[in-house]
């Protein structure tokens, strides 16, 4: 049996929002707010992302107390990081949608896309498409729970994979010019393709969706396959925006971490 043929899906942080100083300073010059930018300062030199303190300033902004005097209620301000710790102690959900996060997800079945793209709002997703992508290789993503039968996995496998190229050919698709008859001929070979095929992912989130996905989807309820990734995702990002996930708490359920926050109210 060849096992290299079961993959395990790997995410990538690949982007996510950043400051851009020469558009905020202009509006804190026009705005007589440029006290503001020493905090900005101060909180990077601190290790605060950027992500992080977009919300921060979005938040100060619904109340006027980037800096003092603006808002006569206010007597004090809170630097950026007391700033964001209050967002999430309150509750104060919405500033959080301001940062996204973009992930890339690789060798993951279309199992987990399925169950992934069910989390509509404040997401975006690209997923390799079935209708124009084809393949010599059958990789499968297989919960390790079937290990005892992992020779019958395989030999399932490698049926489909036999029978697919044997299609492939009684279709002559590689021979075939016309791309759009090609194309509807892959689409429909597709459909006989297990929902364990391997294919990749792109998904995109804001910090708010990210907190209520991470303790959804790190249930000891939730799916192997769906555990695993949204672990890969928390290991990913709790260093890189430490405030925003500073009231997390890991609990070791099945040999993968289960996320909550104690301010689920956000």
């Amino acid at each position: 049996m060849n096992k290299s043929n079961f993959v395990l899906p790997k995410t990538y942080l690949i982007g996510y929002t950043s400051l851009n100083l020469d558009g905020l300073k202009e509006y804190l010059e026009d705005t007589n707010q440029t006290e503001f930018l020493n905090d900005i300062e101060e909180a990077q030199k601190s290790g605060i992302n950027d992500g992080e303190i977009l919300c921060s300033f979005y938040a100060k902004a619904c109340y006027a107390s980037l800096v003092l005097n603006k808002n006569k209620n206010i007597t004090r301000i809170r630097d950026i990081e007391d700033n964001v710790k209050g967002i999430l102690n309150s509750g104060h959900g919405s500033v959080l949608e301001h940062c996204q996060l973009n992930f890339m997800i690789t060798n993951c079945s279309r199992v987990f896309t399925h169950e992934l793209v069910r989390h509509r709002v404040g997401t975006a997703f690209s997923q390799t498409s079935g209708r124009y992508v084809r393949t010599d290789k059958l990789n499968v993503v297989i919960d390790p729970i079937l290990e005892p039968a992992y020779d019958l996995v395989e030999e399932a496998r490698e049926f489909l994979e036999s029978w697919y190229k044997r299609l492939e050919t009684r279709l002559d698709i590689n021979n075939i010019k016309d791309f759009n008859h090609k194309k509807k001929l892959t689409s429909a070979m597709r459909r006989l393709l297990p929902n364990g095929q391997s294919n990749e992912i792109g998904v995109s989130l804001n910090l708010r969706t990210l907190r209520h996905t991470l303790e959804m989807r790190t249930s000891e309820h939730a799916e192997w396959e769906i555990r695993l990734v949204f672990n890969q995702i928390y290991n990913l990002v709790k260093q890189k925006f430490p405030l925003m996930f500073f009231d997390a708490k890991e609990n070791m359920i099945n040999g993968l971490l289960g996320i909550t926050f104690t301010n689920r109210k956000v």
